[in-house]
């Protein structure tokens, strides 16, 4: 539906939430059952590639046409992905060249005037090398839907492209390598707080395995470098953010039992060298690692892992998860415990939406710890997929902002999500559908709701795919009422159902889609203006971002395959 970002796609899985933390530029974090998006961790095909958090651009920056598949863990993954994990972490995992060349360009337009072309092409394996490209140019128009003076779509032109080269020899020798870049900027707000980001962003990943007898050495090394510049009304901040890590990997699989032992060294570093006072945060963290699967029985598998992290101010951290999996005929339950740590820093939702410049830290800040437990019970037939689970998750020592007096500082008091979540699939020859329905306490600072964090949400999909090809879907999404914070006009959201409409046909290599995204045409500014009668003591203009700020959007396009 929306082929320059994957906000949609992300926004639109069980468990995730993808949170608007700027309305004037669109910036978006994405939060895991109810925590905030700094606890958060993205990753591409198994590396920190668009830094260590989910950001508010990298959603906003990929394009789902370089993407297979997407694989969440939730319940916090220190002990697989490393700290800051405390929620858990999201893995985004890159198509492979097939057997075949295969070349696909896509053109997109809608209604609001934004314009997606993207073309990737593969070129298949010759002399056991293979290669993937993808280019794309995406361009929106600032727009003021509903004419109040402040822009509803943030405007925005951005370029990127990135390549895979792939070597394989079929014996258990590979390496590969990918390098991106992409430039963008991105406008909004209004006429006297006009909001301007630039960004340049260069990233690149080498990885490779080879056999040593009955095991499989591998590694990966990553490097991340991104400048922002942005104009706030008042004022000019720029950011320099830049990742590097390596890791390397022993495994070994028989049968019944997979294991895997390794090292790596994590680097991050965000600088701002503007007015009133440069800082810089540089974290440094070695760590060995350790994960184990078995097959205990036909019926039990139980799977561990163990990461010992050490920071030169933090220490040493031990990170363990361990999950057990019962099955029998239809049936699978399986339950799963962890701990998880975090190197506090500035970047949250609210600096992501207000800056830096305004910001006062009272330090200095603790490390956060998660302490997560999750149960899920699974009933699958050929025609059906039904799974009911239930979490807990507590955060120790949260480094939370104050928006009264935007001061961040260690909390006393831990913050608490617990809930339900019911998932159902049912196939029947063209026809699908799929309901989704989640429950979701979420507490901090005692008893205070965590603010947009609806209790109630719940999702159903239909959709239709004959034999002759084509797919027609149509899906509704219910939002409960979120608890707001530092709003003028109200302490609680309206719940609301969006609807979306999803049609695609083929006339040969050319697919023509069309896509009807809220149909309902919901937006926030038919409850309350999303503008502040004054700035607060951030600096901002716009109150949160609690419901659909663009309301209809309609596009049409072609992708041909040549």
């Amino acid at each position: 539906m929306a082929p320059g970002d994957i906000v949609s796609l992300l926004d639109r899985m069980p468990s995730l939430r993808a949170q608007t933390t700027s309305p004037e530029l669109g910036l978006t974090m994405l939060r895991i059952r109810g925590l905030r998006g700094q606890y958060t961790r993205l990753f591409s095909d198994g590396v920190p590639l668009d830094f260590d958090r989910s950001g508010g651009l990298a959603p906003l920056q990929l394009s789902p046409m370089d993407l297979a598949q997407v694989e969440v863990l939730p319940d916090g993954a220190a002990a697989i992905f490393g700290m800051n994990a405390l929620s858990g972490a999201i893995n985004l995992l890159s198509r492979r060249p097939a057997m075949e060349p295969r070349r696909e360009f896509l053109l997109s337009q809608s209604a609001s005037a934004g314009t997606d072309g993207a073309l990737w092409f593969s070129t298949p394996p010759t002399r056991n090398w293979s290669t993937t490209t993808l280019f794309g140019g995406h361009w929106q128009n600032e727009r003021d839907v509903d004419d109040d003076g402040w822009s509803d779509i943030p405007g925005h032109a951005r370029g990127s492209a990135r390549t895979r080269v792939l070597y394989d020899n079929r014996r258990g020798k590979s390496a590969s390598g990918t390098a991106g870049v992409i430039f963008e900027k991105r406008e909004g707000g209004s006429a006297f707080a006009h909001q301007v980001l630039e960004t340049k962003e260069a990233d690149g990943a080498l990885f490779g395995q080879m056999p040593l007898g009955r095991y499989t050495l591998a590694g990966a090394a990553t490097l991340f470098v991104q400048s922002r510049a942005r104009d706030f009304a008042d004022r000019r901040e720029h950011e320099r953010r830049q990742s590097a890590t390596v890791e390397i990997t022993m495994s070994r699989s028989t049968p019944r039992h997979t294991w895997l032992a390794g090292i790596a060294s994590e680097w991050f570093a965000n600088r701002t060298p503007t007015v009133p006072l440069p800082s810089a945060y540089v974290y440094t963290g070695p760590s060995i690692f350790a994960h184990d699967e078995m097959q205990v029985a036909s019926w039990l598998t139980a799977t561990g892992s163990v990461r010992l992290d050490y920071h030169l101010d933090d220490g040493a951290v031990l990170s363990p998860r361990g999950s057990a999996l019962v099955h029998h005929g239809p049936w699978a339950a399986r339950v799963s415990a962890s701990r998880s740590y975090s190197a506090p820093k500035a970047l949250t939702e609210e600096t992501e939406a207000a800056g830096f410049a305004r910001l006062t830290i009272v330090g200095p800040l603790e490390r956060e710890r998660a302490d997560s437990v999750s149960g899920d019970l699974t009933h699958t037939t050929g025609a059906s997929v039904v799974r009911v689970g239930v979490f807990r998750t507590t955060v120790d020592n949260p480094a939370l902002v104050d928006r009264t007096t935007y001061t961040l500082r260690t909390e006393s008091d831990p913050v608490v999500t617990h809930g339900v979540e019911v998932i159902g699939t049912a196939r029947r020859a063209a026809f699908a559908v799929t309901g989704t329905y989640a429950y979701l306490r979420a507490r901090e600072r005692g008893d205070v709701e965590v603010a947009l964090t609806p209790r109630h949400h719940a999702s159903i999909i239909a959709s239709w795919s004959p034999k002759r090809g084509g797919r027609l879907g149509v899906q509704a999404i219910f939002t409960g009422v979120q608890r707001l914070d530092a709003n003028p006009y109200r302490t609680a959201s309206e719940p609301y159902t969006v609807v979306h409409l999803m049609g695609e046909y083929p006339f040969g290599r050319w697919h023509v889609f069309a896509n009807a995204e809220n149909l309902t045409d919901v937006r926030q500014t038919h409850w309350d203006p999303i503008a502040r009668p004054a700035p607060d003591v951030a600096g901002r203009w716009t109150v949160d971002a609690w419901a659909p700020l663009r309301g209809r959007v309609i596009n049409v396009g072609i992708k041909v395959s040549f």
